[in-house]
């Protein structure tokens, strides 16, 4: 039993999580600029980014649509009145003094997510979800010297996505992220990649005693940027705090950041409640009023969750829950499978090419999935391979060469000769030539050493020039030996 499950046999473990997804719309939140990543600093600005006086926000649309299509997919109630306010705090990355965000009338209010938890779908429930747009990048130089600050991302897209205090491990909590990121990608808002900055973390944490009705004083981790180190972090605050707390202390309201390289959460700064931000309606930008027909528009071309698909087939296919989260890892692999199952491809052999070779092949050269093997070349390699007309590993082959290269499947065969040749008088000459090369284990073999079996067969392939079907081998090796 690890440090935390031992923890938990007397404290309960109360985990609340705040995810911010960076939305893919064109220009920024309020802005007119656009934002890219890793774009050369400050050079894709405007007035609403820097703060500059007299700058007038003006709302996105296409943001708008992003968070209604997030709240449809966790059945969330979408708010058809938003009120934007400004969230002041005063810190570098933030020009104006204060993010407009908002506070009393959140776009999505409710909703949950599911995750796997020992085998069984657990649903995390949401507080909320709102709008608002992102800071600037704070690099911070030889830490006591100075800091430079990149306005590129300031005014950007955001989504916060705000759980209940309703996770109880850690390994929840990241399940919990993954699942986010897979849902955005799915929905096609945010690539959510995390080591882009496009998705980020920050978690609540506290503990309490078993059966006791009062929270614990809860801490805040800021900005975790792996779904490693929201386990690692959490791990790291929970045993501080039961530390303490055995310790006979109390545990004061604190922020946190992780450091990676120390593997700790180190305390920054007393923690902010709501009133130290002073929220108010923001005066620039009147109420947003939503109507019915723009969410039924946007309703009716939503796709099947990722979650959907999961439960289909697993229930379908009899999939494990690992190979159907591996199926919906992104929405082009689950797109992939599907054009596989189109195709009328088995659904057990998609899931062990894509899930074994397929994914070797991106692996290997550390890219994400795309099609450049088509659904319909795979379909007629693992046709080739089950009507043993060419070899497993000649097959692997193959694939690799389609990855490779611009070549079409019908020239890599015909190039390659890859079919097998299941001549009978072929193959009785390539096994006579092989038992003249071994008379000692042919005789080994025929006093009953039956492993040898293999030796021939594999010897024989090797020695012969022709593409032989080694269970046309094996079966005519034993005729030979039995008769």
């Amino acid at each position: 039993m690890n440090i935390i499950n031992q923890i938990n046999q007397e404290w309960d473990i109360v985990i609340g999580l705040e995810v911010h997804v960076q939305l893919q719309t064109r220009r920024k939140i309020f802005g007119h600029s656009k934002y890219i990543y890793n774009s050369p600093p400050n050079s894709l600005v405007c007035p609403p980014s820097f703060g500059l006086p007299g700058s007038l926000p003006t709302i996105n649309q296409k943001a708008i649509q992003d968070a209604i299509k997030f709240g449809l997919t966790v059945q969330g109630e979408i708010n058809q009145n938003l009120i934007f306010s400004r969230k002041h705090y005063f810190y570098p990355d933030l020009a104006k003094g204060y993010q407009i965000s908002q506070f009393t009338e959140p776009i999505i209010s409710g909703g949950y997510v599911p995750i796997w938890w020992e085998d069984k779908l657990m649903n995390i429930y949401l507080q909320r979800a709102h709008l608002e747009e992102d800071t600037a990048k704070s690099t911070h130089i030889n830490k006591d010297s100075f800091s430079l600050i990149d306005f590129n991302r300031s005014g950007a897209s955001l989504i916060e996505i705000v759980t209940n205090p309703c996770i109880r491990h850690p390994e929840q909590a990241k399940l919990f992220v993954q699942r986010i990121r897979q849902i955005v990608n799915f929905l096609d808002i945010s690539n959510g990649k995390m080591e882009e900055g496009n998705l980020r973390c920050d978690a609540n944490i506290s503990l309490k005693k078993k059966n006791s009705q009062n929270l614990g004083i809860k801490t805040e981790i800021k900005n975790i940027n792996s779904f490693r180190n929201v386990q690692k972090s959490l791990e790291s605050e929970i045993i501080r705090q039961h530390k303490i707390l055995c310790n006979g202390k109390k545990v004061k309201q604190v922020t946190l950041t992780w450091n990676s390289s120390k593997n700790v959460a180190e305390i920054m700064r007393e923690k902010e409640d709501s009133h130290d931000y002073r929220y108010f309606p923001d005066p620039d930008l009147p109420p947003v009023i939503i109507d019915s027909k723009f969410i039924n528009s946007i309703a009716k071309d939503m796709i099947k969750t990722p979650m959907e698909l999961e439960v289909a087939w697993k229930k379908n296919y009899k999939f494990s829950t690992e190979d159907v989260t591996m199926l919906t890892s992104s929405k082009l692999v689950s797109e992939y499978f599907q054009l596989l199952l189109d195709e009328g491809v088995n659904p057990g052999d998609g899931l062990k090419w894509i899930s074994g070779e397929i994914f070797r092949l991106f692996n290997e050269v550390n890219i994400e999935f795309d099609n450049r093997i088509s659904p319909k070349d795979l379909k007629r390699i693992i046709l080739l391979v089950s009507e043993n007309k060419i070899t497993n590993n000649d097959a692997k082959e193959i694939l690799k060469c389609l990855f490779d290269s611009n070549s079409e499947l019908n020239e890599i065969l015909e190039k390659g000769s890859y079919y097998i040749n299941k001549n009978k008088d072929l193959t009785l000459e390539a096994i006579n030539l092989v038992f003249n090369q071994f008379p000692q284990e042919l005789d080994r073999l025929k006093s009953g050493e039956d492993k040898l079996y293999g030796f021939f067969v594999g010897m024989t392939v090797k020695s012969s020039k022709e593409k032989l079907d080694p269970k046309i081998i094996l079966q005519e090796i034993k005729k030979i030996i039995e008769d």
